[in-house]
């Protein structure tokens, strides 16, 4: 796995919300940072007419700190400035004050650092505030998280098919588009738009740090009796975020509507967890990345509007792993966090906590994680799996799981 991909496990079971938080001082009594400046380019003529990253997968960057680098930088829309606590390690920064975050998985002890200079491109972002986390699964991984203070600032294009993101001054930005347009604002620190699922409205979180399609918060699931009215069955491990594990059922949602544009029968994760960014009552629940790289999205958040113009991966199935388990990205291999019952994973005596070191006789990768468990129902697969100390070689049949 890429070190990229396990920056994007720590946000991918509901999200992180909070902005740029500051540091605080003595006695946990919260002291406002310096003013951030606002992310600008060396010439600012150029963007004005946008400047252009690679991004791959839509969201992963690398950055340069302090004109040390380059890191691992992850363009997640569902937090602010975040860095790992190896990576302020690595650094040499002085960590000041602490303060408690409300992220997936409950709320996470942090505290910040204050960054001199961070370059993406030519997009550069002085004198800002990282707030500093460990990750659950790796103390010394090292990377960054930047959203909300681009957000603010700038009109960000978000190209998945391409694999790169363009970011423009947004006093010089008008759309031209044939995008969708969906208005969008900021609540409780988080990027939201107004939609509905299957008629129900709510407030939804634009979140490109979660891998998930849709995930609904308890309050929004227990409110509208949505376990009943998806009659869910599948329970368990349902990702993991800075705050550790969640848990929730997996149901697959008829209709997401947002403006007038609609998705069709996304998997959904319906939460059972009441902490941490999971107990909002005032958001519904997060849109992840699964349904938004079917778009071309353009983020105009200054003018308080996003636009979606749709690719080549609209209204694409959205499948569910078909071997029938939930797995979590380690540093090497692929770890089994939940083995749904009757599936073909169950059949061949998967459990969890079991870890996949191969799948047809090659060690897991990226591609594998998105793909392999998502081929065609009939197709064999075969993996070698580290059970109890002891590997084993087994074959199982993909099926269809929800």
């Amino acid at each position: 796995m890429t070190k990229i991909a396990r920056l994007l496990t720590a946000c991918a079971a509901l999200g992180i919300i909070l902005t740029s938080i500051p540091a605080c001082r003595a006695q946990d009594t919260p002291a406002p940072p310096p003013e951030a400046k606002a992310p600008t380019t060396e010439a600012s003529s150029d963007v004005a007419r946008g400047v252009t990253v690679p991004a791959a997968n839509g969201v992963e960057l690398t950055a340069q700190i302090n004109g040390l680098g380059p890191f691992d930088a992850v363009f997640d829309t569902g937090s602010g400035n975040l860095m790992t606590a190896g990576l302020a390690k690595r650094l040499g920064l002085k960590l000041e004050g602490s303060v408690t975050i409300a992220a997936g998985g409950g709320n996470v002890p942090a505290q910040g650092v204050k960054v001199d200079k961070v370059i993406i491109g030519d997009l550069t972002m002085a004198d800002q505030w990282f707030t500093v986390v460990d990750l659950p699964f790796s103390k010394d991984q090292e990377g960054i998280f930047v959203g909300a203070q681009l957000l603010r600032n700038l009109a960000i294009r978000v190209d998945f098919e391409k694999q790169q993101i363009t970011f423009y001054d947004e006093q010089g930005f008008k759309y031209s588009g044939d995008g969708t347009a969906v208005p969008v604002h900021w609540e409780e620190g988080f990027l939201v738009a107004e939609g509905s699922v299957d008629g129900i409205p709510g407030l939804f979180g634009i979140d490109t740090g979660d891998m998930w399609s849709l995930s609904l918060y308890a309050p929004f699931v227990e409110k509208h009796n949505l376990v009943r009215h998806y009659g869910a069955t599948m329970h368990g491990y349902a990702g993991e975020g800075f705050g550790g594990p969640d848990t929730g059922f997996y149901a697959r949602a008829k209709t997401l509507q947002l403006g007038q544009m609609s998705v069709s029968q996304p998997i959904t994760v319906l939460s059972t967890d009441t902490k941490g960014a999971e107990a909002s009552s005032t958001i519904a629940g997060n849109i992840g990345l699964r349904i938004l790289r079917q778009f071309t999205v353009v983020f105009d958040c200054p003018h308080g509007k996003m636009y979606l113009e749709k690719n080549s991966s609209y209204g694409k199935p959205d499948i569910f792993n078909r071997a029938g388990i939930v797995l979590n990205p380690e540093p090497d291999d692929l770890k089994i966090k939940m083995v749904i019952p009757g599936s073909p994973a169950a059949k061949a005596g998967l459990a969890e906590e079991d870890v996949i070191t191969q799948i047809d006789g090659c060690p897991p990768s990226d591609d594998t994680l998105q793909s392999a468990f998502t081929q065609p129902v009939g197709t064999v697969l075969h993996l070698t799996v580290l059970h109890g100390g002891d590997t084993h070689t087994i074959s199982l049949v993909l099926k269809e799981i929800l």
